[in-house]
């Protein structure tokens, strides 16, 4: 089963304690810049989007799910606000956004799905979508770590551990010759010692896109990077109690999900 076709994600990030740690990490980001309007181009089912919307900001989305807009738009109702959302590919979003935008985010490290020279594409495009002086954002996963490490399988917290079932989630990472990566989640469920079944879900190939690289492509088509952030915090599943300085450059080999922030110049 395709991932984003699932209700896997339907509540990634819902809940109050999520969406409290997300709205005081955007007041921190976008503090002291203009901008009103922000469209989140991989909005998926809003989890991640809502807490802008709750800090006053006017949001809208888009997303190539289908499934994920309508659980979007749902999430977003149930909260008291009304989102406009459009179903768009990364590559021909310029085609299908209609306004400007004082600023224009990508959430969920979605953005490694197209292929690096399709992400410089993406970037030339928002540069037109983009007000004067506005700003850029996404969270991604440490690619340059994920390729160092190349992990095979990763095993995370359990679900469910009663004494009658145990459900496990197991992360297993298919490597490409051309260092592309297909995830798969295996969801395994024992019931009262013995083994009842294991569900295998997959996300649709990630390209690892690096630093240095998204830097050189932000240069390159008009934009400054003018801050980056360790969100491993964030993603409560990747927080763990490394020996981190507080310094992003330091950091950088233990982060494993971190923000960029750069301004169109």
């Amino acid at each position: 089963m395709n991932l984003y076709e699932t209700p896997a994600l339907f509540n990634q990030n819902m809940s109050k304690e999520q969406q409290d740690k997300f709205m005081y990490f955007y007041k921190g980001v976008f503090s002291g810049y203009n901008i009103t309007t922000i469209h989140d181009c991989s909005i998926g089912a809003g989890g991640s989007t809502l807490p802008i919307s709750k800090l006053g900001y006017k949001v809208s989305g888009s997303d190539l799910s289908e499934t994920l807009l309508n659980k979007a738009k749902e999430n977003f109702k149930e909260a008291g606000y009304d989102v406009e959302l459009i179903t768009s590919d990364f590559r021909s979003l310029d085609k299908n956004l209609n306004n400007t935008y004082d600023c224009i985010i990508s959430t969920g490290n979605s953005l490694p799905h197209i292929k690096n020279e399709e992400v410089e594409h993406f970037i030339k495009q928002m540069y037109s979508k983009i007000n004067e002086n506005g700003l850029l954002y996404i969270d991604i996963r440490n690619w340059d770590k994920l390729l160092n490490e190349r992990p095979i399988f990763n095993e995370k917290d359990p679900f469910v551990m009663t004494e009658k079932q145990h459900t496990s989630l197991y992360l297993i990472y298919d490597w490409h010759d051309d260092c592309s990566v297909d995830f798969v989640f295996a969801t395994s469920t024992d019931r009262c010692g013995k083994h009842d079944n294991t569900i295998f879900v997959t996300a649709p190939t990630y390209y690892p896109l690096e630093y240095k690289k998204y830097e050189k492509m932000l240069n390159d088509n008009g934009f400054k990077i003018i801050k980056c952030f360790d969100v491993d915090y964030l993603w409560s599943s990747f927080h763990k109690d490394e020996n981190k300085t507080g310094d992003f450059k330091k950091d950088f080999n233990n982060i494993n999900w971190y923000s960029i922030l750069a301004q169109k110049i």
